[in-house]
């Protein structure tokens, strides 16, 4: 039996991922959980011996990325140093070896002798040179004067963004009594693979993005092939028995889910020129008129991403809303209206929910929308178990078959090769090989 300490920074990603290996771990393992505050269904959960019955201590804590950020710094680099101390894992196990937090935690738990893992959490969009042109683009229109030529604002976008790296890898660990993060890599320029850094080794869902790694430059012996934790029996038991099944949450059949995203402007693929939010907006809302006229007679949600301050904000952005359209609460789990609907439908920018979704439910139809060819809006393209929808007339025959019930999903390749277990995974973080 190892002595785990297992972190995880975003309670989202936490109950769409990671608890489903910290179920696993928890099943043979003695294991120290450190997360930031998690909604009460997850709470309820982490506290039933009978699901976790290894997990002996949980310790929350604050991101330091709001507020008072240097005191809420300095306060999360003593939390996770004290903890490795008085712990003294065998294992640490974080979901990137990039971010601050767990950069702190993956070099106090190389003081302390600990082999470490940095698990994958969330989907990968694109890979870092794509994501990193995307965030300039998106800082030169948002946070920039716009009366500035556009080469000047992408200048000063790049500057920022090395502010930024010197202030989160420098002055931060510096604030807080320890070295600065030395390297180039940075979550500040999308640099977000894990084995760049401090991990010993960086576990992946899949052959992407695996390669997604190599491309990205990680050592290929760094990296190894887990899946997700709904490719995971074990796993996949427990997150229909802990949430999918959850107060009475089953399919409806005539109920769509929009996933609708926080970003209010976006950028045409081939030239990179702005889409204005007014733009943005009309082009949205024709989508939900679309789907809303010819599913007349369905339930349609419409799930905003959660940092969208609140529901209130969309009805706005759309104006008009059709009667069969209700627009949802944006901290609610998207896993509940997965559960729900009998489609599932992404707005670019895409996000992880759709690749969530078809892990969830495998059966359903989920909808990648790119209708406008915009920057990231492909990432979902030939992605096995989503339909990549690129044009208004594709959509509308889409749905059409879906209203008349003469869909049929593409087949897909028939499943994948056995994946290590976690007492594989920990071997190989304890072996060292």
């Amino acid at each position: 039996m190892a002595k785990v300490l297992f972190q995880s920074m975003n309670p989202q990603l936490f109950r769409a991922t990671f608890i489903g290996y910290l179920y696993e771990i928890a099943q043979k393992h003695e294991v120290l959980l450190l997360i930031e505050k998690v909604d009460p269904d997850t709470q309820r959960l982490l506290y039933d011996k009978s699901l976790f019955p290894g997990l002996e201590r949980i310790v929350f804590f604050e991101s330091a990325f709001s507020g008072n950020v240097f005191l809420k710094n300095y306060q999360l680099c003593k939390v996770l140093k004290k903890t490795v101390e008085e712990y003294r894992p065998d294992i640490v196990v974080t979901h990137s070896d990039m971010w601050p937090a767990d950069m702190y935690m993956l070099r106090f738990a190389k003081e302390a002798g600990a082999r470490t893992i940095a698990i994958q959490a969330g989907f990968r969009i694109a890979g870092e040179r794509k994501l990193y042109a995307w965030s300039s683009l998106m800082n030169a229109y948002r946070k920039m004067p716009q009366a500035l030529p556009l080469s000047i604002r992408l200048a000063l976008a790049k500057a920022k963004k090395y502010a930024g790296h010197f202030f989160y890898y420098w002055i931060l660990p510096l604030t807080a009594g320890e070295k600065p993060f030395l390297g180039k890599t940075s979550f500040v320029f999308w640099d977000d693979t894990s084995g760049h850094r401090d991990a010993d080794y960086a576990a992946v869902f899949s052959k992407r993005d695996y390669d997604v790694c190599l491309k990205d430059g990680v050592k290929p012996e760094k990296v190894c092939v887990i899946g997700h934790p709904l490719e995971r029996p074990a796993a996949r038991e427990f997150f229909e028995k802990a949430y999918f099944a959850q107060k009475g949450e089953h399919e409806e059949s005539k109920t769509l889910t929009i996933m609708w995203p926080d970003e209010v402007i976006g950028f045409r693929n081939d030239t990179h020129d702005l889409i204005p939010e007014e733009e943005m907006r009309e082009r949205r809302a024709k989508v939900v008129a679309l789907i809303a006229e010819k599913l007349a007679d369905w339930k349609i949600f419409i799930k905003p991403h959660p940092a969208v301050k609140n529901a209130e904000e969309v009805r706005e952005s759309l104006g008009s809303i059709p009667g069969n359209v209700a627009v949802v609460n944006p901290s609610d789990p998207a896993d509940v209206y997965i559960a729900r609907s009998s489609v599932i439908v992404g707005m670019p920018p895409p996000s992880t929910t759709l690749f969530t979704a078809s892990k969830q439910s495998p059966e359903k139809v989920v909808v990648s929308l790119n209708l406008y060819n915009e920057l990231l809006g492909d990432s979902y393209k030939d992605f096995e178990g989503i339909e990549y929808v690129d044009s208004r007339e594709r959509l509308a025959s889409m749905i059409d078959a879906v209203r008349s019930g003469t869909y049929r999903k593409k087949e897909g390749s028939g499943g994948h090769l056995p994946f290590p277990t976690m007492e594989t995974v920990l071997h190989i973080g304890l072996a060292g090989v």
